[in-house]
């Protein structure tokens, strides 16, 4: 076996020599003839003749014949094991050759990385170096930009304090103007004081109506000392298509308007306008008709309705919900007033359509006459209208096909619906005269109709507090109109301005409220804060308190619930400024401390509209 540093040696294999097993001298075979004497010769002689003798030497020499080989065979397996042993070893000395080959190759390759790493410091090191120079530039050139920032926020605060200065002048002279303002309406009370024969005022109200119909002065309406600002001729009409005055439609000869009209008196406290206007509208056959009552339906009807109802008030809601919807859907109207001015069907087309068994509806009309609520053109219509809804839910939350709302009490809603909207459209409809012996023209019978919504609206309590102030603002001014229209009274176009005006405004324009407790009289009432609206002009807070004070004499005359009292606060509000308004709605100085980003958001009008100017030419009566 070579050493384990020696190279490997490829030896052929050599067979061991045979081994020679030496006989005895001893031995009872003889190997060869030796001279023996006497018997002995002759004992030799019969033993080497003996055929048991060759037998047992025979056998003798296969045994070791056989211990020979397998002395060979064990020598040649160790001879195996050890060239095992050998190429294992020859094996693992060339792993052991290559290993310290890679370990070599892995140190020349650290030692070049070592190298690169430390040109690469250098570098990284005159980088560090360049860029320190430059950030000490760098803050060089902040300090110069800071000093001119302070430079620029001084000159900015100097010329705000220039604009705020500016801002307070323009303040003083709006005040002026309004001051004048004041001072004209004044001079035109007094002016009218001095050439009416004003007779003695009715005495102050005491928490009792006056026996008289009528205090001293003129019924519900005020007369604005205003007239609109004149617009560009490029600009829109700002007037609605009904703002025309129409003629005079006969009103005006009733002895009570004219007794009325011959004695103007502006004071609040000598007013009773609402118990006089809705005294003369019922002395003139154009009274405030309230809205016909349903009389209580049969009890079988109400039983029905009561079995098939919902079982849940949220269900029940959701069923009219449902039912309005379809209803404004398919009508092409956006809220039940619409109906107000619905053409129904004529009374010849239900008839045929009565009469006829094969006819269909295929457009939405109701009919309103006699006995609506039973012809066979309703009946159809409102199956229909069930069936769309129906169709509608499917679509949806499927309350009827879950069974939680049924068909029948859809139809029931539906009917009660259609009492609401045909009371509605009849309320406009002209009615008989029975002083003047002749019919209301339309104009009359939209006059009464538009001051029954307003008391409607301002009973409503359903909307909130901005919502609630512009519909009864918007209603008051309606109804205004609607009256002098009648009369054609010389400020029509002033109060046509103002309902524009509330038209751009809308809901998002009224000034915030907040309620409070206040002691009136030694008595906590309730009453409302309002907060300022310092994005709106200044005079439309003067234009809507217009609007206000009329609506006060509706109410005084309406012997009725008063509106809780309102004081001013400093407070500002909090409700962002209504977008796309015309410029002139919104307040200059409030314009000018906006930001570019938040005009822009807030999307200013270009179009061209504008206020009030004093009626000079009507100064004196």
């Amino acid at each position: 076996m070579n050493n384990e540093g020696d190279a490997p040696m490829d030896e052929p294999y050599t067979a061991p020599p045979r081994l020679k097993v030496p006989i005895s001298a001893n031995a009872e075979g003889p190997s060869k003839k030796k001279a023996v004497s006497g018997p002995e010769q002759q004992a030799f002689d019969e033993a080497r003749n003996n055929e048991q003798y060759h037998r047992e030497n025979a056998s003798a020499h296969r045994a070791r014949s056989r211990a020979a080989v397998q002395d060979t065979r064990a020598a040649q397996q160790d001879n195996e094991v050890l060239r095992a042993h050998l190429l294992a070893a020859q094996k693992a000395l060339q792993d052991r050759q290559a290993e310290v080959q890679q370990l070599h190759a892995q140190i020349a390759e650290a030692r070049t990385h070592m190298e690169k790493m430390n040109s690469e410091e250098g570098d990284l090191h005159d980088q560090i170096i360049y860029d320190q120079q430059q950030l000490s530039e760098l803050i060089e050139q902040v300090r110069a930009a800071q000093n001119q920032a302070v430079e620029a926020s001084t000159q900015t605060y100097n010329l705000q304090q220039a604009i705020n200065a500016r801002d307070a002048e323009l303040g003083q002279l709006r005040a002026q103007v309004h001051k004048q303002d004041d001072e004209v309406l004044q001079l035109r009370l007094q002016l009218k004081a001095a050439v009416r024969d004003k007779p003695k005022p009715t005495p102050r109200r005491r928490g009792r109506v006056s026996n008289e119909l009528f205090g001293t002065g003129k019924p519900a309406t005020l007369d604005l000392p205003l007239d609109p600002a004149p617009l560009p001729a490029d600009s829109p009409n700002p007037l609605p298509a009904d703002s025309q005055t129409a003629e005079s439609s006969g009103l005006m000869d009733h002895p009570v308007v004219k007794r009325v009209a011959a004695k103007l008196n502006m004071d609040d406290e000598d007013m009773s306008d609402m118990l006089g206007l809705l005294t003369l509208t019922q002395k003139t056959n154009a009274q405030v008709a309230v809205t016909p009552t349903k009389r209580n339906a049969p009890k079988p009807r109400k039983a029905l309705k009561k079995a098939v109802q919902p079982k849940t008030k949220e269900l029940i809601n959701i069923a009219h919900a449902l039912m309005r919807q379809t209803t404004y859907r398919l009508f092409k109207v956006e809220q039940s007033n619409d109906f107000i001015f619905h053409i129904p069907a004529t009374e010849k087309e239900v008839e045929d359509f009565a009469a006829d068994d094969t006819a269909t509806l295929e457009h939405w009309q109701w009919d309103f006459g006699a006995g609506y609520l039973n012809t066979a053109w309703n009946v159809v219509q409102m199956e229909r209208l069930v069936k769309a809804a129906v169709e509608e839910d499917e679509e949806g939350r499927r309350y009827v096909s879950k069974g939680e709302i049924q068909e029948e009490f859809l139809e029931f809603v539906v009917r009660e619906q259609l009492e609401r909207y045909r009371a509605d459209w009849k309320l406009f409809q002209p009615r008989w005269d029975t002083n003047a012996n002749r019919l209301e023209t339309k104009q009359e019978a939209v006059a009464r109709g538009k001051v029954m919504l307003y008391i409607r609206r301002m009973a409503a309590k359903t909307l909130n507090a901005q919502q609630r102030k512009y519909m009864h603002r918007r209603t008051t001014v309606e109804a205004v109109i609607a009256l002098k229209e009648a009369e054609n009274d010389r400020d029509l176009a002033t109060w046509i301005r103002l309902l524009k005006l509330l038209d751009y405004l809308q809901a998002a324009g009224m000034s915030e409220e907040e309620q409070v407790s206040k002691a009136i009289q030694g008595q906590k009432v309730k009453a409302f804060k309002i907060r300022l609206c310092v994005w709106r002009e200044e005079s439309i807070s003067k234009y809507l308190n217009i609007v206000d004070i009329q609506t006060r004499r509706f109410e005084e005359l309406s012997n009725g619930t008063k509106s809780a009292p309102r004081e001013r606060s400093q407070e500002r509000g909090s409700r962002p400024a209504p977008k796309n308004l015309p410029r002139c709605l919104y307040d200059s100085a409030w314009l000018a401390s906006q930001t570019p980003k938040q005009l822009k958001e807030l999307e200013v009008s270009e179009e061209v509209f504008a206020l009030f100017v004093a009626a000079t030419d009507r100064m004196v009566v």
